[in-house]
């Protein structure tokens, strides 16, 4: 896909397909680059505004009711405390440099106005905003299929950053594990900078992925300033199987292998859904 063509204000408007035929282009080029995701979450620390999933309870935009995350997908942000978090990915947010890519929520994700104040953050749009959701929903099956093979086979070394209790199987195998505590927020400064000291020495050219949560964002900044040889992706859950982490517990894990008449009709039901399409 050629870059995106600017017209004054107007914009040929993203595309889920398109998007990652550029990444492979790039993969394929030898040109480093940083993708880093600003999901529901991290707007809500941009925001000021308290976060917590732990305990099988979730408050999110003042609102509290129960969930079934695992322990690993534990987070909690409060205003008070989280300055440190928030003063971290807002730097994120804002820095703009032509390998440094941001997925934010978009139309599908119901998100117009998170969406809105991402792009005032950056400035207005640039060929470098794209979706939060980029390796999910209807891109889901491609990515996992072709896209992350390419990716890892076209890299000498991969270092993969996640929690405590992975274990990297299929394609990430030959990864190194950069272990992450649950519920970082909690000891931010301290894990931020025991993850840094390890990925500021990899080697030259290195891929890294991440599955760290908000302190995805950070590193991939960071890294992007330090070492901008190295190639960074911020992959969410969409390997956590290849990571020896449960699925099941996002909706297009759905997707993956249903066997049985109830699993396929729940992979059915799951596409027919308005944010199944990748939409601008």
């Amino acid at each position: 896909m050629p870059e995106l063509e600017m017209a004054g204000d107007a914009h040929v408007m993203p595309t889920g397909d398109g998007d990652l035929d550029r990444f492979e282009r790039l993969v394929r080029e030898h040109s480093p680059f940083t993708f880093v995701r600003f999901s529901d979450g991290e707007i809500e620390v941009l925001r000021n505004r308290k976060l917590v999933i732990a305990g099988g309870v979730t408050e999110f935009r003042g609102k509290r009711f129960s969930n079934q995350f695992p322990e690993f997908d534990q987070k909690r942000f409060d205003p008070r405390r989280g300055q440190d978090v928030r003063g971290d990915l807002l730097a994120s947010a804002i820095f703009r440099e032509q390998g440094y890519f941001k997925g934010i929520p978009t139309r599908h994700n119901n998100a117009i106005g998170d969406r809105e104040f991402m792009l005032r953050l950056n400035g207005g749009f640039t060929p470098q905003m794209t979706f939060s959701d980029l390796f999910l929903n209807s891109n889901f099956l491609r990515a996992r299929a072709d896209f992350f093979p390419f990716l890892v086979a076209s890299f000498e070394n991969l270092l993969v950053v996640g929690n405590w209790r992975c274990e990297l199987k299929g394609c990430l195998e030959k990864g190194r594990l950069v272990q992450i505590p649950d519920d970082f927020f909690s000891a931010y400064q301290q894990t931020l900078d025991a993850v840094l000291a390890v990925l500021l020495h990899a080697p030259q050219s290195a891929l890294i992925l991440s599955s760290a949560s908000s302190l995805s964002n950070v590193l991939g900044h960071r890294l992007r300033i330090s070492r901008p040889d190295l190639t960074f992706l911020d992959i969410g859950t969409v390997l956590n199987d290849l990571m020896g982490l449960p699925l099941g517990t996002r909706a297009y894990h759905k997707l993956i292998d249903p066997r049985t008449l109830r699993e396929r009709f729940a992979a059915w039901r799951y596409r027919q859904h308005r944010e199944y399409q990748l939409q601008w």
